[in-house]
């Protein structure tokens, strides 16, 4: 997988895991029929069809953006997002999911990434909630 499908994957699974109720039937059936990893790039127009699920997701690749411009300019802190000043919006991922991001990237490889992909995506008949428990368990 490129580093770009990596990064999608990951924002997709985190995106999951923050909804509070599960997929519409149709989305979730679309989901299904995801092949890990070749179907990768179907994941970005599948969150988008889906309006919770997109907000979620976009603000978990701007995130996951600012921990990639960090960590490439060698900076051993790990980024605090900033909220805009003039913006009265409350985004609905807390940045608390940093954290969560950047420990998932270091506990999970490529195979790993994989192998939780298919479990949530694949085999899951709700994927959000398959999502939370993964997570959960990678992240304890």
């Amino acid at each position: 997988m490129k580093p770009t499908e990596i990064s999608e994957l990951r924002a997709f699974i985190f995106a999951l895991s923050q909804l509070n109720t599960p997929l519409p039937d149709e989305i979730q059936q679309q989901i299904n029929q995801i092949k890990i990893p070749a179907d990768v790039p179907k994941l970005y127009d599948l969150a988008m069809s889906y309006p919770p699920l997109a907000s979620i997701y976009k603000q978990i690749q701007e995130f996951s953006d600012e921990i990639a411009e960090v960590r490439s300019k060698g900076v051993d802190c790990i980024p605090q997002p900033q909220p805009e000043n003039l913006n009265p919006e409350i985004d609905n991922v807390s940045a608390d999911i940093v954290p969560d991001l950047v420990k998932f990237e270091q506990k999970v490889d490529r195979n790993l990434l994989v192998e939780v992909a298919k479990k949530i995506l694949t085999k899951a008949s709700n994927s959000v909630a398959a999502a939370k428990d993964v997570l959960k368990d990678i992240l304890s």
